[in-house]
């Protein structure tokens, strides 16, 4: 995993499905490695709440100038409970901070005696154009980690 302070560039890719009519779409991130798989994700979200539609596969942007660094934080029994939390802790500081935040960036994940605890940063410009589009998890977001890809899926609901 990468530690702290690395600034290694994000080579993970998600994929926002269709609304259907209950407001659900499914998200899928994928990386090679964890790390990755959870930016991805959260970019998805990200993505999600600042209004995008349903999408093919989308890189995720690299690190840029950003006048606004707004830091996220989660803990997690699991893979799938950490990004629960990183997802609702970057979604309370989009409400915060406007949809001017427009990436992600990870500084840590650790192992822990009781789970995972991760750290970093949702990245932009302060303020924005429309407010955020009410997303929640629909459900634990599940990880399958398959040859040299981490794959990260979850529901998520317009509110």
């Amino acid at each position: 995993m990468r530690a702290e302070g690395d600034a290694a560039a994000t080579v993970g890719r998600y994929e926002l499905g269709a609304w259907d009519g209950d407001g659900v779409a499914i998200l899928t991130a994928s990386g090679p490695s964890v790390d990755e798989a959870l930016v991805a994700g959260l970019d998805g979200v990200l993505g999600a709440a600042r209004g995008a539609a349903s999408t093919a596969a989308v890189d995720v942007p690299p690190d840029g100038e950003s006048s606004v660094a707004a830091p996220i934080r989660g803990q997690g029994a699991d893979y799938g409970a950490l990004f629960a939390e990183l997802a609702g802790d970057l979604l309370n500081q989009l409400d915060a901070n406007g949809t001017g935040l427009d990436r992600v960036r990870l500084d840590g994940v650790l192992e822990t005696g009781d789970g995972f605890t991760a750290w970093g940063y949702a990245l932009g410009e302060r303020g924005g154009g429309d407010p955020p589009v009410g997303i929640n998890l629909v459900d634990t977001p599940t990880f399958e980690q398959q040859d040299a890809t981490t794959t990260l899926r979850c529901r998520l609901r317009r509110s």
